[in-house]
């Protein structure tokens, strides 16, 4: 990918309006976070959640975001990481609000699976398939609506 152009899009608007979901992060990611800007993402169980499998970051800026630059760069979250790679209903793609993105696009035309991003993006997706496909008995998907602050089944 091309140099970041430090506009700040990718860390901002991570909310739009009402959205009920917010930065998803792994387990192992939300201690990047104060605790009061977490909240659970996705999880299992049957009568309710007893595994929690993703977090999310509540803001809609990321509080890791200083002057357009990220405070965290080295250790921030594999989604962050994935930036501007993203992971859509038809596969991987890159986000169009990114100005590195176009200008990438412009000189190549095609996606490198070996850049950094494409690589994070695609650690991702599996695991994000180990969860979907983890589910034993009984065990219903369940996702935290941050509007409501309740989890529902999905």
């Amino acid at each position: 990918m091309d140099e970041c152009t430090q506009c700040g899009k990718c860390c901002s608007n991570l909310r739009r309006g009402d959205e009920t979901t917010g930065l998803t992060l792994f387990p192992d990611e939300k201690s990047l976070f104060p605790q009061d800007k977490i909240r659970p993402h996705l999880g299992r169980g049957e009568e309710s959640v007893t595994d929690v499998f993703t977090y999310q970051h509540t803001e809609n800026v990321c509080i890791h975001l200083v002057d357009n630059l990220c405070q965290i760069y080295k250790s921030r979250p594999l989604m962050c990481r994935s930036f501007p790679v993203k992971i859509g209903e038809y596969g991987l793609r890159f986000s169009s609000g990114c100005k590195g993105v176009l200008h990438t696009l412009r000189k190549s035309k095609t996606m490198d699976w070996g850049q950094y991003e494409v690589k994070a993006a695609i650690e991702m997706v599996e695991r994000l398939y180990e969860f979907h496909t983890s589910f034993q008995g009984q065990d219903f998907r369940w996702k935290y609506n941050m509007a409501t602050e309740e989890w529902e089944t999905y």
